[in-house]
């Protein structure tokens, strides 16, 4: 028997687990290239990176503050109050929104699209996924590769404002599934947002180990460590 096949329902994080080549925020992006595509024409690349890089940053230490996982706001909300954008117009706030988007979200190729439809053949399906955009590119996404209608639950922190490891996330998707706990195992690749999360309310965790393990981070105890999502089929 494999590991998952202890369970009903399989919760799966998405960036960096099935979704790749994620928040692309580095100087080498073209982000004037970007917020062209998006419609605008009133700042220059330099000023559109400075402003999502800060913004994109100031939203990483926030989302390490214990005090705001059950209130963590999208990217709109910190657009509007970074010094750099908040007297912009809102059309021209929402077009930055939109370029935040298109280098928050990553592709998901078809090996992991396919190992989903596999898991989708014996197991419930869903995301608990932290993202900090809106959700529709996110969406998007899911339905160009043909995988959108796997999943019974999608829960997107910036569609609630809750981010893990809020046991609040996990439990907004449980919802969907009326399933004992012990039933569901959760997928990802962060031992601090995933596996202590999930096993914060009684779920199995997989970590997907894809870097060295911090300091703060030992004591958590996934119930399996695999290196890929594809791994999870066989184990």
């Amino acid at each position: 028997m494999r590991f998952i096949d202890r369970f009903d329902v399989v919760l799966l994080d998405m960036g960096c687990t099935f979704m790749f080549n994620v928040d692309r925020f580095d100087e080498d992006d073209d982000f004037g290239a970007t917020y062209c595509r998006a419609g605008g024409n009133r700042l220059q690349g330099e000023e559109v990176f400075e402003i999502l890089s800060a913004v994109f940053h100031q939203m990483i230490a926030d989302s390490k503050r214990p005090e705001k996982y059950d209130n963590f706001s999208c990217v709109l909300t910190y657009l509007k109050r970074h010094p750099k954008s908040a007297q912009l117009p809102a059309d021209e706030i929402a077009i930055l929104e939109k370029v935040f988007s298109e280098h928050e979200a990553g592709t998901v190729p078809e090996a992991y699209a396919n190992a989903l439809r596999q898991l989708h053949k014996t197991h419930r399906l869903g995301i608990v996924s932290d993202i900090w955009s809106h959700s529709e590119r996110f969406y998007q996404e899911l339905a160009r590769v043909g995988i959108r209608e796997l999943f019974e639950a999608i829960v997107f922190s910036s569609d609630i404002g809750i981010i893990k490891p809020s046991p609040k996330i996990f439990q907004k998707a449980l919802e969907t599934f009326g399933v004992d706990v012990p039933r569901v195992v959760y997928i990802g690749d962060s031992l601090r947002r995933d596996v202590a999360g999930a096993k914060s309310i009684g779920m199995a965790a997989v970590w997907i180990q894809q870097d060295q393990v911090s300091e703060e981070d030992i004591s958590v105890k996934p119930d399996l460590i695999i290196s890929d999502l594809q791994d999870v089929l066989l184990v």
